[in-house]
Protein backbone atom coordinates (compact mmCIF):
# COMPACT_ATOMS: atom_id res chain seq x y z
CA UNK A 1 0.00 0.00 0.00
CA UNK A 2 1.15 3.52 -0.83
CA UNK A 3 -0.04 6.44 1.28
CA UNK A 4 0.33 10.00 -0.01
CA UNK A 5 -0.20 12.38 2.91
CA UNK A 6 -0.74 16.13 2.40
CA UNK A 7 1.86 16.36 -0.34
CA UNK A 8 2.65 19.84 -1.68
CA UNK A 9 5.23 20.97 -4.22
CA UNK A 10 6.43 24.39 -5.32
CA UNK A 11 8.77 25.49 -8.08
CA UNK A 12 10.31 28.78 -7.04
CA UNK A 13 7.45 30.85 -5.63
CA UNK A 14 4.84 28.99 -7.69
CA UNK A 15 2.79 26.32 -5.93
CA UNK A 16 2.25 23.39 -8.31
CA UNK A 17 -0.11 21.40 -6.07
CA UNK A 18 -1.13 21.48 -2.43
CA UNK A 19 -2.24 18.90 0.17
CA UNK A 20 -2.56 15.91 -2.15
CA UNK A 21 -3.65 12.82 -0.21
CA UNK A 22 -4.72 9.38 -1.37
CA UNK A 23 -4.08 5.70 -0.74
CA UNK A 24 -3.44 2.98 -3.33
CA UNK A 25 -3.57 -0.64 -2.24
CA UNK A 26 -1.92 -3.67 -3.79
CA UNK A 27 -4.03 -4.92 -6.69
CA UNK A 28 -5.32 -1.43 -7.47
CA UNK A 29 -4.79 0.97 -10.37
CA UNK A 30 -4.88 4.72 -9.67
CA UNK A 31 -5.21 7.16 -12.57
CA UNK A 32 -4.01 10.74 -12.05
CA UNK A 33 -5.85 13.22 -14.23
CA UNK A 34 -5.76 16.96 -14.67
CA UNK A 35 -4.97 19.70 -17.18
CA UNK A 36 -1.42 20.18 -18.47
CA UNK A 37 0.70 22.07 -15.98
CA UNK A 38 -1.22 20.87 -12.92
CA UNK A 39 1.66 18.69 -11.73
CA UNK A 40 0.87 15.09 -12.69
CA UNK A 41 4.45 14.34 -13.75
CA UNK A 42 5.81 16.27 -10.77
CA UNK A 43 3.61 14.27 -8.40
CA UNK A 44 4.94 11.01 -9.87
CA UNK A 45 8.48 12.33 -9.38
CA UNK A 46 7.67 13.10 -5.73
CA UNK A 47 6.30 9.60 -5.18
CA UNK A 48 9.41 7.99 -6.67
CA UNK A 49 11.83 10.28 -4.79
CA UNK A 50 13.15 11.94 -7.93
CA UNK A 51 11.98 15.28 -6.50
CA UNK A 52 11.57 16.29 -2.87
CA UNK A 53 8.13 17.67 -1.94
CA UNK A 54 7.70 21.02 -0.26
CA UNK A 55 5.74 19.29 2.50
CA UNK A 56 3.96 16.03 3.24
CA UNK A 57 5.21 12.48 2.92
CA UNK A 58 4.86 9.27 0.93
CA UNK A 59 4.80 5.88 2.68
CA UNK A 60 5.03 2.35 1.33
CA UNK A 61 3.78 -0.40 3.64
CA UNK A 62 3.79 2.14 6.46
CA UNK A 63 7.43 3.17 5.98
CA UNK A 64 8.46 6.58 4.64
CA UNK A 65 9.85 6.09 1.16
CA UNK A 66 13.52 6.85 0.65
CA UNK A 67 15.71 6.40 -2.42
CA UNK A 68 16.57 2.79 -1.44
CA UNK A 69 12.93 1.69 -1.14
CA UNK A 70 12.10 3.51 -4.37
CA UNK A 71 14.93 1.77 -6.27
CA UNK A 72 14.04 -1.68 -4.91
CA UNK A 73 10.26 -1.56 -5.19
CA UNK A 74 9.32 1.03 -7.83
CA UNK A 75 9.62 0.92 -11.58
CA UNK A 76 9.14 4.41 -13.00
CA UNK A 77 8.69 5.05 -16.69
CA UNK A 78 8.53 8.73 -17.51
CA UNK A 79 8.68 10.82 -20.64
CA UNK A 80 12.42 11.45 -20.43
CA UNK A 81 15.03 9.42 -22.29
CA UNK A 82 15.42 5.90 -20.96
CA UNK A 83 17.70 4.55 -23.69
CA UNK A 84 20.90 5.49 -25.51
CA UNK A 85 20.55 6.66 -29.12
CA UNK A 86 23.79 5.12 -30.37
CA UNK A 87 23.32 1.72 -28.74
CA UNK A 88 21.48 -1.10 -30.47
CA UNK A 89 18.14 -2.22 -29.07
CA UNK A 90 19.83 -5.39 -27.87
CA UNK A 91 22.45 -3.35 -26.00
CA UNK A 92 19.80 -1.08 -24.51
CA UNK A 93 17.76 -4.05 -23.29
CA UNK A 94 20.86 -5.68 -21.74
CA UNK A 95 21.81 -2.39 -20.05
CA UNK A 96 18.30 -1.91 -18.65
CA UNK A 97 18.23 -5.43 -17.23
CA UNK A 98 21.72 -5.03 -15.71
CA UNK A 99 20.87 -1.82 -13.81
CA UNK A 100 17.80 -3.55 -12.38
CA UNK A 101 19.77 -6.72 -11.55
CA UNK A 102 17.55 -8.88 -13.74
CA UNK A 103 18.79 -11.96 -15.51
CA UNK A 104 16.53 -13.29 -18.23
CA UNK A 105 16.24 -16.39 -20.26
CA UNK A 106 16.63 -15.29 -23.89
CA UNK A 107 13.47 -17.20 -24.85
CA UNK A 108 11.38 -15.18 -22.34
CA UNK A 109 12.86 -11.93 -23.63
CA UNK A 110 12.12 -12.93 -27.23
CA UNK A 111 8.57 -13.93 -26.31
CA UNK A 112 8.00 -10.50 -24.74
CA UNK A 113 9.39 -8.79 -27.85
CA UNK A 114 7.09 -10.83 -30.09
CA UNK A 115 4.08 -9.94 -27.91
CA UNK A 116 4.63 -6.21 -28.37
CA UNK A 117 6.37 -5.86 -31.71
CA UNK A 118 5.80 -9.01 -33.72
CA UNK A 119 9.17 -8.80 -35.46
CA UNK A 120 11.93 -6.46 -34.33
CA UNK A 121 15.49 -6.07 -35.53
CA UNK A 122 17.48 -5.89 -32.29
CA UNK A 123 20.55 -4.66 -34.15
CA UNK A 124 18.83 -1.37 -34.97
CA UNK A 125 20.06 1.70 -33.16
CA UNK A 126 17.59 3.33 -30.79
CA UNK A 127 17.60 6.59 -32.75
CA UNK A 128 16.34 4.72 -35.83
CA UNK A 129 13.02 3.90 -34.18
CA UNK A 130 9.83 5.90 -34.69
CA UNK A 131 8.25 7.63 -31.68
CA UNK A 132 5.70 4.82 -31.34
CA UNK A 133 8.40 2.13 -31.52
CA UNK A 134 10.44 3.93 -28.84
CA UNK A 135 7.36 3.97 -26.64
CA UNK A 136 6.86 0.25 -27.26
CA UNK A 137 10.47 -0.43 -26.31
CA UNK A 138 9.93 1.48 -23.08
CA UNK A 139 6.93 -0.72 -22.31
CA UNK A 140 8.90 -3.84 -23.23
CA UNK A 141 11.45 -2.90 -20.59
CA UNK A 142 8.56 -2.59 -18.14
CA UNK A 143 7.54 -6.18 -18.92
CA UNK A 144 11.04 -7.48 -18.26
CA UNK A 145 11.48 -6.05 -14.75
CA UNK A 146 9.14 -7.41 -12.09
CA UNK A 147 8.85 -4.84 -9.31
CA UNK A 148 5.74 -4.56 -7.12
CA UNK A 149 4.93 -0.95 -8.03
CA UNK A 150 4.68 0.54 -11.51
CA UNK A 151 4.61 4.33 -11.86
CA UNK A 152 3.78 5.29 -15.46
CA UNK A 153 3.69 8.75 -17.02
CA UNK A 154 1.34 8.85 -20.02
CA UNK A 155 2.14 5.28 -21.16
CA UNK A 156 -0.35 5.23 -24.07
CA UNK A 157 0.88 8.41 -25.77
CA UNK A 158 1.90 7.70 -29.39
CA UNK A 159 0.71 4.09 -29.43
CA UNK A 160 -1.63 2.46 -31.93
CA UNK A 161 -4.88 0.84 -30.77
CA UNK A 162 -3.56 -2.73 -31.01
CA UNK A 163 -0.63 -1.89 -28.74
CA UNK A 164 -2.90 -0.06 -26.29
CA UNK A 165 -5.02 -3.22 -26.01
CA UNK A 166 -1.87 -5.28 -25.33
CA UNK A 167 -0.62 -2.86 -22.68
CA UNK A 168 -4.06 -2.74 -21.06
CA UNK A 169 -3.93 -6.55 -20.83
CA UNK A 170 -0.46 -6.31 -19.27
CA UNK A 171 -1.69 -3.78 -16.68
CA UNK A 172 -4.69 -5.97 -15.84
CA UNK A 173 -2.42 -8.96 -15.25
CA UNK A 174 -0.14 -6.87 -13.04
CA UNK A 175 -3.07 -5.75 -10.89
CA UNK A 176 -4.50 -9.30 -10.74
CA UNK A 177 -1.12 -10.47 -9.41
CA UNK A 178 -1.34 -7.93 -6.56
CA UNK A 179 0.77 -5.29 -8.26
CA UNK A 180 0.18 -1.62 -7.55
CA UNK A 181 -0.02 0.81 -10.48
CA UNK A 182 -0.16 4.62 -10.56
CA UNK A 183 -0.64 6.19 -14.00
CA UNK A 184 -0.77 9.80 -15.15
CA UNK A 185 -2.87 9.80 -18.31
CA UNK A 186 -5.38 11.85 -20.30
CA UNK A 187 -6.76 8.72 -21.95
CA UNK A 188 -9.45 6.39 -20.67
CA UNK A 189 -8.25 2.97 -19.55
CA UNK A 190 -10.46 -0.07 -19.93
CA UNK A 191 -9.57 -1.76 -16.64
CA UNK A 192 -10.97 -1.25 -13.13
CA UNK A 193 -9.34 1.80 -11.54
CA UNK A 194 -9.80 4.76 -9.26
CA UNK A 195 -9.17 8.34 -10.32
CA UNK A 196 -7.52 11.26 -8.54
CA UNK A 197 -8.10 14.68 -10.10
CA UNK A 198 -5.41 17.35 -9.79
CA UNK A 199 -7.26 20.64 -10.07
Amino acid sequence: MIEINNLSFARGNFLIFKDVSFIVKSGEVMILRGPNGKGKTTLLSNITQLLDPLSGEVKYQGIKIDSYIASQCFLYLGENHFAYDQLSLNQNIDYWLSIHNVKFNKAIRDQSIKFLFGELDLNKKFYQLSFGQKKKLQLLLLMLVNKPIWILDDPFNGLDNDTIVKITTLLSKKAENNGLIIIASHQSIAIPHRTYELI
